[in-house]
């Protein structure tokens, strides 16, 4: 691992403008801040050793001030597996309604940390299993059942009351369905409840600090700064993303929307810094996007072009993808369509995601429009 230690974060001065801060200063030189701060800037100008920022031969990433991704897949696995088998949804002297357990589980969680701060990031599909048992005087089962549920996005957008599922039952039949009812009614809230629960240890463990023992479920899923694992496929198999939105306010709102630093901040809930500069640099989701305006072309009363140079800061430091943002007025309305070239194959489905759920929906909720 290279790290960096930034021993004093000055601009060289000359010895000439220290010399002149000495002597004209009316303090003693010593006990004055800027008299002191001109002296060891003027270190600089003589290539002091003690000055110059080099890397570490050990590597090691102070205070965690650079970019690690740990990746908490494996452990979220075994926990919400842990959690959710068992949960009893109706027991009593008749028979049971439960879920026997996870069947699958796909998407990623990670934990970004940089500069001592620390957020997960999760997105994922669950498959459960729920089973039933009917019993008769003599305790025997007279009916068996069984079904999945499915939560198809289980993530920081939904994991509070917005989590969707849907309950199908194997071979239904007339006498199965009041069962396949229980877990509908009884079994969502219960399993919505594991859900949010899950999200709050994972929360708290990252905030104490314990990403690093929790991924050790398995080991080795982090990427620090600048190692990363080069695969092929990022240079050859590149995919392409297309979104398209119908916006209530005209153009010129949306241009600014996007090119707006408070704006994007308040609608992704994190920190940001835009540009609204041809060759400006900006970054979202604090630091998870960052990027470079290509092109910018304000409303001209056709249409306005926002063109991007635009990477997740998980990706190979070299690679970068490009983002045209093209609003058009139509029908009294703003049509916005987005095309990016360049993406991870990968990657394609969670960049499109993203696009969709953590800033273009929440735009639409904010300033009214439609998917198209």
């Amino acid at each position: 691992e290279v790290r960096l230690t930034l021993v004093a974060r000055t601009q060289a001065r000359s010895q000439a403008a220290a010399l002149f801060l000495l002597r004209t200063c009316t303090s003693a030189p010593a006990s004055c801040v800027f008299c002191v701060r001109a002296c060891l800037m003027a270190k600089l100008e003589e290539k002091d050793d003690r000055w110059i920022v080099r890397e570490r031969d050990d590597g090691k990433n102070c205070n965690n001030w650079h970019w690690v991704e740990t990746n908490l897949t494996n452990w979220s696995e075994a926990k919400l597996k842990e959690l959710l088998k068992g949960i009893v949804i109706r027991e009593d002297a008749h028979g049971f309604v439960k879920i026997a357990e996870l069947e699958k589980m796909t998407g990623d969680v990670t934990v970004q940390s940089r500069k001592q701060k620390r957020f997960p990031l999760y997105e994922l599909e669950l498959t459960l299993k729920w089973t039933a048992e009917i019993w008769g005087d003599d305790g025997k089962a007279t009916l068996e059942a069984s079904g999945k549920v499915k939560i198809p996005d289980l993530s920081e957008e939904t994991f509070d009351d917005d989590m969707e599922m849907t309950v199908t039952c194997e071979d239904e039949t007339a006498v199965k369905r009041p069962l396949k009812e229980t877990v509908r009614t009884v079994g969502i809230p219960k399993i919505r409840e594991v859900c949010q629960d899950f999200v709050k240890e994972l929360k708290e463990s990252v905030t104490k600090g314990g990403e690093v023992a929790m991924a050790a479920t398995k080991p080795a899923a982090a990427r620090v700064n600048a190692q990363y694992v080069v695969a092929k496929e990022e240079k050859s198999k590149t995919g392409r993303v297309t979104v398209n939105y119908h916006f209530n306010p005209p153009p010129p709102v949306l241009y600014d929307s996007l090119l707006d630093t408070d704006r994007i901040r308040g609608m992704t809930a994190s920190d940001a810094t835009m540009s609204k500069d041809v060759g400006g640099k900006f970054s979202m989701f604090s630091g998870a996007v960052e990027g470079e305006n290509l092109d910018l072309k304000p409303f001209d009363g056709e249409k306005a072009i926002i063109k991007w140079k635009w990477r997740f800061s998980t990706w190979q430091p070299s690679l970068f993808s490009t983002v045209t943002i093209t609003l058009e007025e139509k029908d009294g309305a703003t049509k916005l369509a987005l095309v990016q070239t360049g993406v991870p194959e990968s990657e394609v489905e969670r960049t499109q995601k993203g696009w969709s759920n953590l800033l273009f929906d929440r735009l639409k909720a904010m300033l009214g429009g439609r998917v198209m």
